[in-house]
């Protein structure tokens, strides 16, 4: 055997042998590294410090199953009341795993990293790691595993484990770091969340304090304002208001991320469970951090009148882009009348709001609607959509050669509600119609996503720019709230 022979089958060894020794660390369970810092390091201790702080919460006003929460990561003589107000939520519920979501106070990096280990021990025991989950996550972008960042000293997840050790008794868990506050990343990490959340029940945990170190009565009107941000605002928005120092949180990559998985879900309703900062728990107000327990529960279980089929919705869009062909492209059909292929649906034949919204290498091209009408989808949808290509006054019409570039989107439209509150307006979620002093106003929903504005920029925004009216006319004016359903073609 030649020298070059022999030097492969060493290399091919020694490979095996590191494998072998990378699987064995990998069994072995992530140790704990900040017990006896941040909370007790002995089991019967903690196990009673735990329980002391659950038990000394009212029962739950809300017995909903919690799908997200929002809780500190404090050490426990700090923020551990707080985050059992969450964690008690938590009784008689169980998932098929939990998912808690951290970040990194020292270490940065882009993306985020999920736990690889077959389990994570604390001083109450082994908390498995669901294998299953950690292998759906690591095929989405940004996602990947860095094992120096879960062999740091970060506490921002470790706090929170022994919490769920003790209300759902020994959960399937999936801890994550977040290594930047970028939006694009809890983009990234907001979207593997939404996959797995397809595929089983899982809780969602994300972990932040909030304004750290100013007087108590400042530190109370910051936090005032961040919790009421996560409350009502948007993640776009959420994300501007941390950018531009008006909110403080530590956790502000967690806090976007639930937002933005929050959009994805369907919008679960945002209930504030406790509010205290460390001048109430440890007893100095002159210099306190500020801590939050915050959950998320699915709406009722209804079904908006006018929503229609995806399959209905499919036929929309192909009927929309048939309708530019014929008229840009009348040569193509040579003059004759094609069907649009909506005669088949009979929800298509009911009357409902409709909006066509084209866009030419994702900037709008052309958008014009009916908010409410008396003609059937099946055949408003041609008319909209050639008024959205030739008649949009802020743009030329479209032009045969652009039809390549354009991307169609098709919105369906629930019927207006009134809004008797503006409290209630969903900020993502709901359109919005202004009726004030003979003049009306629309933004559909997307504008939420496009613009990032607050809810009292949007409704400023809808009556200045949409009814012609001063910005604080909304505060005097009739609101009507509507959802839509977007289809569109794939890209």
């Amino acid at each position: 055997m030649n020298r070059f022979g022999l030097t492969l089958r060493i290399a091919a060894g020694s490979l095996l042998a590191l494998l072998l020794a990378a699987g064995s660390a990998l069994a072995e369970p992530r140790t704990a590294k900040v017990a006896g810092k941040f909370y007790p390091e002995e089991r019967a201790e903690l196990d009673d410090v735990v329980r002391y702080y659950l038990d000394r919460q009212s029962e739950p006003a809300v017995t909903q199953k919690p799908r997200m929460l929002i809780v500190p990561h404090a050490g426990y003589q700090y923020s551990a009341v707080i985050a059992a107000s969450g964690y008690r939520h938590l009784h008689g519920h169980t998932y098929d795993g939990v998912v808690v979501v951290g970040f990194t106070h020292r270490v940065q990096f882009e993306g985020s990293s999920v736990e690889i280990r077959e389990a994570y021990e604390t001083p109450l025991g082994e908390l498995p790691i669901h294998p299953e989950a950690v292998a759906v996550l690591q095929t989405y972008p940004g996602i990947t595993h860095q094992e120096e960042v879960h062999e740091s000293d970060e506490h921002s997840v470790e706090v929170q484990l022994p919490f769920l050790q003790v209300a759902l008794e020994r959960p399937r868990v999936v801890p994550i770091l977040m290594g930047s506050a970028r939006l694009e990343d809890a983009e990234r990490l907001a979207e593997a969340l939404a996959g797995l959340a397809r595929t089983g029940d899982y809780l969602f945990v994300f972990s932040t304090d909030l304004s750290h170190y100013h007087p108590y009565s400042e530190a109370e009107t910051i936090d005032e304002g961040t919790v009421n941000a996560i409350l009502f605002e948007t993640p776009q928005a959420v994300y501007r208001l941390f950018q531009r120092g008006e909110m403080e949180a530590c956790g502000r990559g967690p806090i976007v991320t639930s937002l933005l998985l929050a959009a994805k879900l369907g919008y679960p309703r945002r209930e504030l469970l406790s509010y205290a900062n460390s001048g109430d728990t440890a007893g100095n107000p002159s210099n306190v951090v500020g801590y939050a327990a915050l959950a998320m529960f699915d709406q009722a279980d209804v079904t908006p009148a006018g929503r229609i089929s995806p399959k209905a919705g499919a036929a929309l869009v192909k009927g929309a882009r048939l309708t530019l062909d014929m008229r840009f492209q009348p040569e193509r059909y040579k003059n004759r009348i094609v069907p649009l292929g909506l005669d088949g649906f009979a929800e298509l034949s009911k009357a409902s709001g409709l909006f066509v919204t084209l866009r030419k290498q994702g900037r709008l091209r052309g958008c014009i609607g009916r908010i409410e009408t008396d003609e059937p989808l099946a055949s408003a949808l041609p008319k909209v959509a050639l008024d959205a290509a030739l008649r949009d006054s802020r743009f030329q019409p479209v032009t045969a050669g652009e039809l390549p570039e354009l991307h169609v989107e098709v919105s369906v439209l629930t019927p207006p509600v009134k809004l008797s509150d503006p409290k209630e307006l969903v900020a993502g979620r709901d359109g919005v119609i202004l009726e004030s002093q003979g003049r009306r106003g629309v933004f559909l929903p997307q504008v939420w996503e496009e613009t990032g504005w607050t809810r009292v920029e949007f409704l400023r925004e809808l009556a200045s720019q949409k009814a012609g009216l001063p910005p604080d006319a909304w505060e005097r004016a009739t609101l009507y709230t509507f959802q839509d359903q977007i289809f569109e073609e794939s890209r």
